[in-house]
C-alpha cells in the first residue's frame, strides 16, 4: 500500500469516528472513545504530512451546532481555538460555528470543540450539584453564566499558551533550516496561500462583533477556571518538534 492510499484510509476513517456522537446515537462512553481514537489517528496523520501532500491537501469546511447554553462558552474560547488550529471561522446565528481550513487542521479544530463541549456538560453538572452553586445568592442562570465565562476564559489561556510555543518552536526550527541552506518557510508560506485562496473562492464576507461578558459571581468564575483547568487534553496535539501538551494550569 503506498502513502497515499494508507493516508487516504486514515482519513475516511476519521470522518467515520467522528461521526459518532451522542447526538447520532452513540453512548456518552463511545463518543468519548471515538473521539480519543481520532486523536490517535490526527497526531499519525499529522507526523506524516510531507510539503507534497500539503500542497494536495484540500480545504474543507465543518459546521458545527451548539443550540444550548453552552454556545456562550464555547463563543468566547472559539477564536482561540481558531488561532491554535491555524483555521479560519465565523458564526452563522447564535448556533453555528462555522471551522474553514486544510482537512487535518479542521479535524483537529472539531475534535477539540467536542472534547471541549463535553467537558463542559460534565463539569457544569458537577458545579449544579456543590455546595457553592447550592449557596450562592446571585439569580442561578447568572451564576451558570460566570461559571461558563471562567471556563471558557481558562480553556482559551491554555489553547494560547500552547500555541505561543508552538509557533516560537517553528520559528526556531525554521531559523536553524536557512542557517542549514533550507527553505524553512516553504511550508508555512505554501499553507498560508492555500488557506487564503481557498477562502477568497468562497465569497464569504465577514464582519468583526465585539462581544462583552459581566461576571456577576467572582466565586463561580473560579470555580469555572479550575474546571477548565480540569479539562483532559492531555495527548499531544499538533506534529513534529512543536507538538505539545495543553499545560494543566
Amino acid at each position: 500500500m503506498d502513502q497515499q492510499t494508507e493516508l487516504a484510509k486514515v482519513k475516511a476513517r476519521i470522518r467515520a469516528l467522528a461521526a459518532r456522537t451522542v447526538e447520532r446515537g452513540c453512548s456518552e462512553a463511545e463518543a468519548m472513545a471515538a473521539a480519543a481514537k481520532v486523536g490517535e489517528l490526527l497526531e499519525i496523520y499529522g507526523l506524516s504530512m510531507s510539503e507534497v501532500e500539503l500542497r494536495e491537501e484540500a480545504c474543507i469546511q465543518r459546521t458545527l451546532v451548539f443550540d444550548d447554553p453552552r454556545r456562550q462558552a464555547m463563543g468566547w474560547l472559539f477564536p482561540a481555538l481558531l488561532r491554535f488550529t491555524e483555521c479560519r471561522g465565523w458564526t452563522v446565528g447564535r448556533a453555528d460555528y462555522v471551522i474553514f481550513g486544510l482537512e487535518p487542521d479542521v479535524q483537529m479544530a472539531e475534535y477539540l470543540m467536542q472534547v471541549i463541549a463535553t467537558a463542559l456538560s460534565y463539569e457544569e453538572v458537577r458545579f449544579r450539584n456543590s455546595a457553592d452553586y447550592l449557596r450562592s445568592r446571585a439569580a442561578p442562570q447568572s451564576v451558570l453564566r460566570s461559571f461558563r465565562i471562567g471556563f471558557a476564559d481558562r480553556i482559551a489561556a491554555r489553547l494560547e499558551e500552547l500555541g505561543t510555543h508552538r509557533r516560537a518552536t517553528e520559528q526556531a526550527a525554521q531559523e536553524e533550516a536557512v542557517r542549514n541552506g533550507s527553505a524553512g518557510t516553504a511550508l508555512v508560506l505554501i499553507k498560508q496561500r492555500k488557506i487564503e485562496d481557498g477562502f477568497k473562492a468562497l465569497g464569504v464576507r465577514l464582519r468583526t462583533v465585539t462581544r462583552s461578558a459581566v461576571v456577576r459571581d467572582k466565586g463561580a468564575y473560579g470555580r469555572g477556571r479550575e474546571a477548565g483547568g480540569r479539562v483532559g487534553l492531555d495527548r499531544p496535539v499538533g506534529a513534529g518538534p512543536a507538538a505539545g501538551r495543553l499545560p494543566r494550569k
